[in-house]
């Protein structure tokens, strides 16, 4: 018998063990691709059939068509990639379906609109109504609204796919072991998490623009704010979802669950936003695109091209060796600091949701047969109180709360701005006898005080961390100091100077006496913001880029009391506080800027 020689014996291989965790996720994956391609399939039937049963309903032209279409490419994509990705990287498959998923939940109740009212849900991709006439729901509703549960339900899927699989021992794998473990916000660059960032931001704030501008008779678009309960809050939900989304996707230790979750929310939105414009430009010389419905294309359309580029990013980074470094390694945040962030952050989103709350209830409770009087102020307590819940979602997340804190404190006290108009109308109002504080003033008046006590919170949480770091080190910079300083007494000046006037009254305004609680409210406003321009040329650089990026989001809440609030005078004129503020705001964000390259170095 010849030997055997060494080029005769078999070499070794290791055969990687597949974990009961793999087979979960693949399986979980599974589910969430067929459910969204279930989803998809609901949305064609649904495009296919009558949406609505009407004898003088126009029949659809090409460009309507085309918009139909393009409601369904987002999801159609999701579900064909989420079908690719199941079985090789069921992790890409759920974060797909769960960012498509959870825009889906806002989509069904704007939906639900279709059964309650379809000629005010404005779906002009679907039906362009040429009458007043009521309009039935028929079959291609309840199929948009299928298609939208499934697709909600795939995203749940899509979470259990995701959890599985960070059980992997790769999940989350960086070839620099400094970046294992780290937020793929720190793994994918600032660039791109900060793009990321802003457009959530716009896209969130074009939900709450009307789809159209119309001049049709029959075609009715109000403000969001207005419109029947199913938009408002349908509106709502996706504005949120996508903040939401974003923001886990960007703490999440994983840049291929980052992708995907980006990528499926950006797509979701991208499709109501891209519907909207082509619809709009295909219903005739009466109907027009308005510019929120542009802003949330161009918006949606960096999500996900930011989610394209986020993966490659990531990957580049551990290819070339380019290891990411703390340019100021500050200590770990104490038990104390953890705290107070919490408790910051929910008194905020408590205070958030009071505010919107006091925009959509009644504000004031009149005797039975009146009408209920529209108090315009609310509507700015309704956006501040938006932002102010925005904001708070940060500080539940340790990676980015204390350098958001101080952004907090200072939208804080803009809600309380902004709760304080809607009081000085209440206060005004129920000198009538028969009227009296509504659901909604009530809920305002407990926004206002819980907003104060969420600025107390953050100052309490800003002297913790000083205890945590040494603040020898901090320098002044003096050129950053004088840019805000200069911007936070022009934003000052201007909330000082009525935003409009009119042939009746004009805006609260510092040169009437005596103030009101509206003017006491800008006055409050005015102090923190010269106080934190101030304040930030101390402040230790990521400190000093919040502290201006939320005077400059305080400011605009005071500024867009200008459109929202302008029909309470007779042919109402700009004011000089608008265009002093303006000013203002442009120069604040120069600072904020400025500070935020200081931070890069």
């Amino acid at each position: 018998m010849a030997p055997i020689s060494r080029t005769d014996r078999a070499v070794p291989r290791a055969i990687e063990p597949v974990t009961s965790e793999d087979v979960n996720a693949r399986r979980a994956g599974l589910w969430a691709a067929g459910l969204t391609a279930a989803a998809a399939l609901c949305g064609l039937a649904a495009i296919a059939s009558n949406t609505v049963r009407s004898a003088t309903e126009e029949s659809p032209g090409p460009g309507v068509t085309a918009a139909a279409a393009v409601s369904l490419a987002p999801l159609v994509a999701v579900a064909l990639l989420a079908l690719a990705a199941a079985l090789s990287r069921p992790a890409l498959a759920g974060a797909l379906t769960a960012g498509y998923g959870a825009v889906a939940l806002g989509l069904t109740v704007l939906d639900v609109g279709l059964l309650r009212s379809p000629i005010d849900a404005n779906r002009l991709e679907l039906f362009r109504p040429n009458t007043a006439e009521v309009l039935d729901p028929a079959a291609g509703a309840y199929l948009f609204i299928a298609s939208h549960v499934f697709a909600v339900v795939g995203g749940l899927f899509g979470l259990r796919a995701i959890d599985r699989a960070s059980f992997g021992e790769n999940y989350g794998h960086s070839a620099q072991a400094e970046l294992v473990g780290r937020a793929a916000a720190i793994r994918i660059g600032g660039t791109l998490s900060a793009l990321a960032a802003a457009a959530a931001l716009l896209t969130a704030g074009a939900m709450f623009a009307p789809a159209y501008v119309s001049t049709d008779s029959i075609v009715l678009v109000p403000a969001v704010v207005q419109s029947a309960l199913t938009t408002s809050i349908g509106s709502g939900l996706i504005a949120l979802a996508v903040l939401v989304v974003v923001a886990a996707a960007l703490a999440s230790i994983s840049p291929t669950v980052t992708s995907g979750v980006i990528a499926g929310a950006g797509l979701a939105v991208l499709g109501v936003f891209a519907t909207r414009v082509i619809a709009g430009s295909a219903s005739g010389p009466e109907i027009e695109v308005s510019a929120g419905s542009w802003l949330g294309t161009v918006a949606a359309s960096v999500l996900v091209l930011v989610a394209a580029l986020a993966f490659p990013s990531s990957t580049r980074r551990d290819r070339q060796g380019a290891a990411v470094r703390e340019r100021r390694r500050a200590s770990l945040p104490s038990g104390r600091s953890i705290h107070l962030h919490i408790a910051a952050g929910i008194g905020g989103a408590v205070a958030g949701v009071l505010l919107c709350a006091g925009g959509l209830l009644p504000v004031l409770d009149v005797p039975a047969g009146l009408p209920d009087p529209t108090i315009l102020a609310a509507r700015v307590a309704l956006v501040a109180g938006f932002v102010l819940v925005l904001a708070c979602v940060p500080m539940f997340f340790s990676l980015f709360a204390a350098a958001t804190r101080p952004l907090l404190g200072v939208v804080a006290v803009a809600g309380v701005m902004a709760g304080a108009g809607v009081l000085q109308a209440v206060l005004m109002a129920i000198e009538i006898d028969g009227i009296a504080v509504g659901s909604g003033g009530v809920a305002t008046g407990l926004g206002v005080i819980a907003a104060v006590v969420c600025g107390a919170l953050v100052l309490l949480a800003g002297s913790a961390e000083r205890e945590d770091v040494d603040t020898s080190e901090i320098r002044t910079d003096s050129k950053i100091g004088s840019v805000a300083l200069l911007g936070g007494t022009m934003s000052a000046i201007g909330l000082g100077l009525p935003l409009y006037s009119g042939v009746d009254a004009s805006a609260a305004s510092f040169v009437d006496f005596p103030w009101g609680w509206d003017a006491w409210g800008q006055a409050v406003l005015a102090v923190t913001v010269v106080a934190a321009t101030a304040v930030s040329a101390r402040s230790r650089p990521a400190r000093s880029t919040a502290l201006l990026v939320g005077c400059v989001v305080a400011m605009i809440v005071y500024l867009l009391g200008w459109p929202l609030t302008q029909g309470r005078v007779s042919d109402p004129v700009v004011g000089a506080g608008a265009v002093v503020g303006v000013i203002g705001v442009v120069v604040l964000a120069v600072a904020a800027l400025l500070s935020a390259r200081r931070a890069q170095k």
